[in-house]
């Protein structure tokens, strides 16, 4: 974020007074489009119609936000009510007319783009160049859609680094302007060609906030991230402990989450004692501990709701995925595998470590077997400790809230980002992996 700043100006360096220059903030945090906001930007860009849902009154109430995202007709009635101040990406006769059939309902004029399909790419979608003459879109008020103002055009380029091929794109969709007043064309990579090209407004994210992670690999806590096992494991614990004479309760189980077993009793034995537990206490409380535990749970807590489909789209754009755990506990590490369809490249638990978490030789020795530059990796985990030794161990940290402890407490360990959910791990992660 202490770059934004900087990439703004350089940005604006190249681009002239006559363009518009929309901050693509979509995934950014409300504290990164503020500093932006603060440097002087008024127009945001987001695609998700939630996100901006939840973005907008957080934020000042003079942003002009423009919708740029793939645009549901499920979505439309969710998104006018919000009243952007532009939507880039009509690319339908089907969604021009939800469209103006709901600003109708609602008693308005929405300004819109149409998306012109000038791209060498069947994914991209769009009116064909001939098509947009046959909407008569210099129509003013336009007579098939009376609640749409058809203010301009918005095209992408076909992906590659040919800029013969880019400005083929851009070119052909200036030909398709027909005298309307806006040209929303050019990204971070290729704005100012768009720019050359005729271009008056362009959609700049990651020069702005800073290039996608790439994720080569990622690094997975066993419970509370895989197993839905914390609620099992801190009744367990508070009960073992108890029984032989050492008054734990379940929150202290989760602010000790992520310590081998031995870590956790001789943690909390010192610091009632001020000494070592024996190794026969020891044993002792975490066998009673492992029998209640397989009492409760059948040996079995099930899964965090979620976790499957993050680890089915990581193993399906090939990134290795590996569990690092302070568990200690054979049916569940031995289950992991057959419980997860075999996704993971390897294991680390404690019974390859010397020091658990919160030190972070655990992660890494993941990382050290995964081969990868550290910037290439991710942990995700739920504990703070698990996060204080990712962090130790210089790597990016992904913290889902599954437990009752508050995210403060997540961030004060330094998490880099932090989720409520596997779901919203999922969308995030949809951002950064192409």
């Amino acid at each position: 974020m202490n770059n934004i700043n900087i990439n703004i100006r350089n940005a604006r360096t190249h681009i002239p007074a006559s363009v518009t220059l929309v901050c693509v903030s979509k995934f950014q945090p409300v504290e990164a489009i503020r500093i932006a906001y603060e440097a002087g930007e008024r127009h945001f860009g987001e695609s998700r119609v939630q996100e901006l849902k939840t973005k907008i009154p957080q934020l000042p109430s003079d942003i002009r936000w423009h919708f740029i995202g793939h645009l549901q007709t499920n979505k439309v009635r969710d998104l006018l009510k919000l009243r952007p101040y532009l939507i880039h990406s009509v690319d339908s006769v089907h969604l021009l007319q939800a469209l103006d059939d709901e600003a109708a309902k609602q008693g308005f004029v929405q300004d819109i783009l149409l998306e012109v399909h000038v791209a060498k790419e069947e994914s991209k979608t769009g009116f064909l160049p001939e098509e947009i003459s046959d909407l008569q879109i210099c129509e003013s008020p336009n007579l098939r859609y009376p609640h749409l103002r058809i203010r301009g055009l918005m095209a992408m380029a076909t992906n590659t680094d040919d800029e013969t091929e880019i400005r083929r794109c851009f070119t052909e969709a200036a030909k398709c302007l027909n005298n309307l007043p806006v040209l929303s064309m050019g990204m971070s990579d290729d704005y100012r060609i768009a720019i050359d090209c005729g271009a008056n407004m362009v959609r700049i994210g990651s020069s702005i906030f800073g290039e996608r992670k790439k994720i080569k690999a990622a690094f997975f806590d066993q419970d509370g991230v895989l197993y839905n096992s914390m609620p099992y494991h801190a009744v367990s614990w508070a009960y073992a402990m108890t029984k032989h004479g050492l008054p734990y309760t379940p929150e202290e189980c989760y602010r000790n989450e992520g310590r081998t077993s031995t870590g956790v009793i001789q943690e909390y034995y010192q610091r009632i004692f001020g000494m070592d537990a024996t190794p026969q206490l020891i044993e002792d409380i975490y066998a009673d501990k492992t029998a209640r535990f397989n009492e409760m749970t059948g040996g079995f807590p099930g899964t965090i709701p979620g976790v499957s489909e993050v680890l089915r789209f990581l193993h399906g754009h090939g990134v290795q995925c590996w569990v690092v755990t302070g568990s200690g506990q054979h049916n569940l590490i031995d289950a992991l595998n057959d419980t997860f369809d075999h996704v993971f490249t390897g294991i680390i638990s404690s019974f390859d470590v010397q020091h658990g978490k919160p030190d972070p030789e655990p992660y890494l020795k993941a990382w050290e077997r995964s081969g990868f530059k550290k910037e290439e990796c991710i942990v995700v985990e739920n504990a703070p400790l698990g996060v204080r030794a990712a962090k130790a161990a210089g790597l990016f940290a992904c913290a889902v809230n599954t437990g009752p402890l508050p995210d403060e407490e997540l961030a004060a360990e330094g998490a880099d980002k932090i989720f409520p959910d596997m779901k919203a791990l999922l969308e995030w992660l949809n951002t950064q992996i192409k």
